[in-house]
């Protein structure tokens, strides 16, 4: 089973859930899937493993 986490995005705060093994700790950059918006992990408000 695929390990997830959930992150709330900064700008619309909607929550959208990103593959642990390939993007948690990371310094990519992730993009809400609703506003398009690109942001670092450390910019989101909330982020439940």
């Amino acid at each position: 089973m695929a390990s997830i986490f959930w992150v709330t995005c900064p700008r619309c705060r909607q929550k959208f859930y990103c593959h642990t093994r390939d993007l948690r700790h990371t310094e990519w950059k992730l993009l809400c899937p609703f506003c398009q918006n690109r942001f670092h992990q450390d910019e989101s408000p909330e982020i439940l493993e």
